[in-house]
């Protein structure tokens, strides 16, 4: 089922207000954990009804612990979640972030398993609705990083290993999957390992104040690591954060991912989603290189735990870095509402609604965008 753009989002808005309500109560009750240093635990349990574009109207239940192991390291987050949906897709997924040893380490954790709907539409900038755009896959995936720190505390070099097995397991006459004409139409693994390069001098990890965040990421996937597919994957992140006047920051990111040789078409940069370019339905449009801009102003608890952030961006695909268009660049904006979970650690649950051409999407989650 499709829900129209206003039942989504008064429907989305009424669970919000709803289990914000509830969670305000849980975190009163348990309003000591807000006040523990190193060793300490704040944790919260709690289910949920969303809708997204990917996923049409989901019920689930989802979790966060978030703790400190010394009082020298930032605060490590352990979050999961699943959730069916009335068109019978299941998602389960797991994922940590650990700092240890007084910040000099950082161990990265996910794990995926789901049998969801995705949609395809081809490749490229321009690509055309069609009418069967989705096929049903089946995905085991997890990825392991871990970082040390290196002459500066704020800079980390560190390794990854990640590892997904695809199955198409309907193709529901989806043009492109049944003609095989796309690298992967058939699903298959990809297996990679990679290197990472990190600064990271943000004054908070859930919800940065100042400072930044400028990771370069390197992943090198091969038939020697259990791949299906060779191809190499580089990932360039940069963010900043711009503290104005009280409990008012300004965010910025510049997001720049591209793969070489020939990647499955489930492996290529994929526009959209609840992170970047909210309001495209996530790979709407996917190439072999994506780029995004996006900035966000954003206003802490304006009213009681409510807070309130605006965002705006710009993004596109291509096949190379020439082949860039000023006329297919894509816009995306909106705003989200923001309930403040727990004060210390500032930690949000979050809820965007976003704009793009000729698209909209609503988004339910927890910590910011980026």
């Amino acid at each position: 089922m499709r829900l129209n753009s206003n039942t989504t989002f008064y429907l989305t808005l009424l669970l919000f207000i709803n289990l914000s309500t509830i969670l305000n109560a849980q975190v009163k009750k348990d309003s000591t954990t807000n006040r523990v240093g190193a060793g300490g635990t704040h944790w919260f349990v709690f289910p949920f009804v969303y809708y997204t574009p990917e996923t049409d109207l989901a019920f689930g239940v989802g979790g966060n612990i978030n703790y400190k192991i010394d009082s020298l390291s930032n605060p490590s987050s352990i979050s999961g979640s699943g959730y069916y949906t009335i068109n019978n897709q299941y998602n389960l997924g797991t994922s940590a972030d650990i700092y240890f040893d007084s910040n000099k380490k950082l161990l990265n954790l996910s794990f995926n398993h789901s049998n969801v709907f995705d949609y395809f539409y081809g490749i490229g900038p321009t690509t055309p609705d069609i009418a069967n755009d989705a096929y049903l896959q089946k995905n085991n995936s997890f990825d392991v990083k871990y970082q040390m720190q290196v002459s500066n505390k704020n800079f980390k070099i560190g390794g990854e290993f990640t590892h997904r097995d695809m199955s198409v397991l309907d193709k529901k006459d989806n043009p492109y999957l049944v003609s095989d004409s796309v690298e992967g139409s058939n699903g298959g693994k990809t297996s990679g390992l990679g290197i990472i390069f990190n600064w990271d001098s943000r004054d908070n990890v859930f919800y940065p104040n100042t400072g930044g965040y400028y990771q370069v990421n390197v992943t090198f996937f091969s038939k020697a690591f259990g791949s299906d597919f060779d191809f190499n994957q580089y990932i360039i992140d940069f963010r900043r954060y711009m503290g104005l006047i009280t409990q008012q920051v300004l965010a910025f990111q510049l997001y720049y991912e591209f793969d070489t040789a020939y990647p499955p078409f489930y492996n290529l940069p994929l526009l959209g989603g609840s992170s970047n370019m909210r309001g495209y339905l996530k790979g709407r449009y996917r190439d072999r290189q994506y780029y995004n801009i996006q900035a966000e102003y954003r206003f802490a608890q304006l009213i009681w735990r409510f807070g309130l952030v605006f965002f705006v961006g710009i993004g596109d695909v291509a096949s190379a870095l020439d082949k860039f268009s000023v006329a297919n660049v894509k816009p995306s904006y909106g705003f989200g509402l923001r309930f403040r979970l727990e004060e210390v650690q500032k930690l949000d649950l979050k809820m965007d609604i976003g704009w793009g051409q000729n698209t909209s999407g609503v988004y339910f989650g927890i910590n910011q965008a980026f």
